[in-house]
């Protein structure tokens, strides 16, 4: 099933995909010819009004116009770190042993030039795949891992077309897949709930 998109996604959509991909943390990313595939842990409570024991979804950005990567070795401020050199067909082997934070914050979407200029000078990779990527919207993707070693990373992807599904196949609408993370959020607030610990299975995915 797959979203399309207007060239500008419109407010109320992106407030909605704004509060689905907060405290979400990248469980899997890669790039093929077409696509690029992530997967999340998402904080998602279905419509029978429970969290799924795996709440794991695979995000598709498909016809992409770019993606540009920051793989820094050290903890976002540490402007000495190494930033790591990656081609497109090894990306997802970066990522297999990573124990990513949540994304902490609120918007995601179309953030303008001046978020992306604060990493755009540290890109470990930069894949331009249509003329006209500058004028499709934008996702804006991050985590660290904490500990050893310390790893920063930093996402965008330029897009107008995606499509959604579980880890187990199920296949999801925008409105389903915002419905659901709406319902999960309405649950963290009603019960107080840490975002640490809403059911998630923290498996890493393998393709």
């Amino acid at each position: 099933m797959s979203i399309n998109f207007e060239k500008i996604i419109a407010v109320e959509v992106k407030d909605k995909l704004d509060l689905a991909f907060n405290e979400s943390t990248i469980n899997f990313v890669d790039i093929g010819e077409k696509s690029i595939e992530v997967v999340f842990d998402f904080i998602s409570m279905d419509s029978n009004g429970e969290f799924p024991n795996d709440n794991r979804h695979l995000i598709a950005f498909n016809n992409f116009g770019r993606i540009a990567l920051s793989y820094k070795m050290g903890s976002w401020d540490n402007e000495n770190a190494k930033i790591l050199s990656i081609e497109p067909n090894t990306i997802k082997q970066h990522f297999n042993d990573l124990n990513l934070d949540s994304m902490y914050g609120w918007e995601f979407i179309n953030l303008g030039e001046e978020e992306f200029t604060k990493w755009s000078d540290k890109l470990s990779l930069d894949l331009m795949k249509r003329e006209d990527w500058k004028s499709l919207n934008t996702i804006d993707l991050f985590g660290e891992q904490i500990g050893t070693p310390e790893v920063t990373i930093d996402i965008r992807i330029w897009f107008d077309e995606m499509s959604i599904k579980t880890v187990e196949g199920k296949e999801l609408s925008l409105q389903e897949f915002t419905e659901n993370a709406q319902r999960g959020w309405d649950q963290m607030y009603k019960t107080g709930i840490s975002t640490s610990n809403h059911k998630t299975t923290k498996l890493k995915y393998e393709k």
